[in-house]
């Protein structure tokens, strides 16, 4: 079997800041192919740290937003694994989409019955 590359990266949309709130952005990167997300959370933009693509300090705020980061990077990371156990080839549109939930990630009882009986 090839080898995989898979990575999950956290980083600021800086175009997007508004009174030095900036927006958190994801990109999972799965053999050269890139999808990006919104994470849905917010942080000022002194308080992120650009190299370790996390909230920097011991505040109430950085660790609720780590915390945040570390649960979406948990979820991706089971989508990923749930996605290559299934098909041969995943790319990281397919891990984000798992992740969002649009698509066809979960198949239905009944169609995975008739798939059984076919």
């Amino acid at each position: 079997m090839a080898r995989s590359t898979f990575k999950v990266l956290f980083y600021v949309n800086g175009s997007k800041e508004k009174d030095g709130i900036v927006p958190i952005m994801g990109r999972v990167t799965i053999n050269g192919t890139v999808a990006q997300f919104s994470c849905k959370q917010t942080i000022p933009k002194t308080l992120w740290d650009a190299k370790g693509n996390r909230a920097k300090g011991k505040s109430a705020e950085a660790r609720n937003i780590n915390l945040a980061l570390d649960n979406i990077k948990a979820q991706i990371i089971k989508h990923y694994q749930r996605i290559s156990d299934r098909e041969a080839y995943v790319t990281a549109e397919m891990v984000r989409n798992a992740y969002q939930g649009v698509g066809n990630e979960y198949e239905t009882l009944i169609k995975a019955f008739d798939k059984d009986c076919a």
